[in-house]
């Protein structure tokens, strides 16, 4: 073996980068890094202000979020059983009015944990289609919370396309960031956090405004996609060049691809979400590795096989409304 010839460094400057150090100063730019001390060896992240990586110094988070509007669509008339054999629903025993309060619930912790540490205006926006007064209550009573808020309205077309394309209406309300959710969706506790924390991170380092889909759908791993992994807070995000409708973008892409957008709703698609699939060559879509959401109209909600541990814990709460 070669021996190994090691560099002596003067008094001062090791004295010098133990000072660094300690002051959490940046090696290569010589910036002041301002970390959470009560979070010592971990990743800090400060909304609208900095990322911290310990791995990689710190980002000023040049792009803020301030605004985001829900839209939730559902409609709980809808057959949970009238569907091909591939489509079939893998939670036996229980009908869609079940399936949209747990899934609701769901969404509802994630933004209440987010909001405890957290100060941004949601608004969660449900969108109605063909439903009845009492079950629509019943979801007002499940969300009703003073943190955020919410607003009711009726799909002025029924069906899937009808509904959607109430989201597209109402969206152009929307004051920034936009996130279209359909009803058999179940939430992990972070989801919020982690989109909200991973949009300003990385539209930060792309200069540009993205979309992020928060499943992590087995059928993107069917595809040999020209991607790259991107840090989010807790998870790490990829290029995806296709996703379903649950999905978050900016009312700045919303009016830039309007048309296109609404074409889903509009005209006959294969599959229904094409036109996104267009977009999507334009503007960036990321997923993350490890799912943040279960679509449960899937045979496979996700590769995490654990999201029916997240369903009874809040099947077991949702019995209390």
């Amino acid at each position: 073996m070669f021996p190994r010839i090691y560099k002596k460094q003067s008094k001062l400057k090791r004295l010098l980068l133990k000072l660094f150090n300690i002051y959490a100063f940046e090696k290569e730019t010589l910036n002041i890094v301002n970390p959470n001390y009560k979070n010592n060896s971990k990743n800090f992240f400060q909304i609208n202000d900095k990322s911290v990586l310990l791995s990689s110094g710190y980002l000023d988070l040049k792009r803020k979020v301030n605004y985001l509007d829900i839209f939730f669509r559902y409609s709980p008339s809808n057959s949970l059983w009238n569907s091909t054999d591939r489509w079939k629903r893998i939670i036996p025993g229980i009908d869609k009015e079940i399936l949209i309060k747990v899934c609701i619930l769901s969404l509802k912790e994630s933004i209440v944990a987010f909001l405890k540490n957290n100060k941004i205006n949601i608004t969660i926006n449900l969108i109605s289609d063909n439903s009845n007064d009492d079950f629509d209550n019943i979801l007002k009573k499940i969300l009703h919370n003073d943190n955020y808020k919410l607003n009711f309205y009726k799909s002025k077309i029924e069906g899937n396309k009808g509904s959607y394309l109430e989201c597209c209406d109402q969206a152009t309300k929307a004051k920034d960031l936009v996130f279209f959710i359909e009803d058999d969706y179940l939430f992990e506790k972070n989801l919020i956090e982690e989109i909200i924390f991973t949009y300003t991170r990385v539209s930060t380092l792309l200069n540009k405004d993205i979309f992020l889909c928060p499943s992590d759908y087995p059928f993107f791993y069917d595809s040999e996609y020209k991607t790259s992994l991107f840090i989010g807070k807790d998870y790490r995000w990829r290029y995806v060049n296709e996703s379903l409708l649950t999905l978050l973008f900016s009312k700045s892409i919303l009016n830039k691809y309007q048309n296109k957008i609404r074409q889903v709703g509009e005209i006959e698609n294969f599959p229904f979400e094409k036109p996104f699939h267009k977009i999507f060559e334009q503007v960036p879509c990321l997923a993350p590795v490890n799912s943040l959401s279960y679509h449960l109209s899937r045979s496979v909600p996700a590769i995490n096989e654990n999201w029916l541990d997240l369903w009874n814990l809040n099947y077991n709460k949702i019995k209390e409304f």
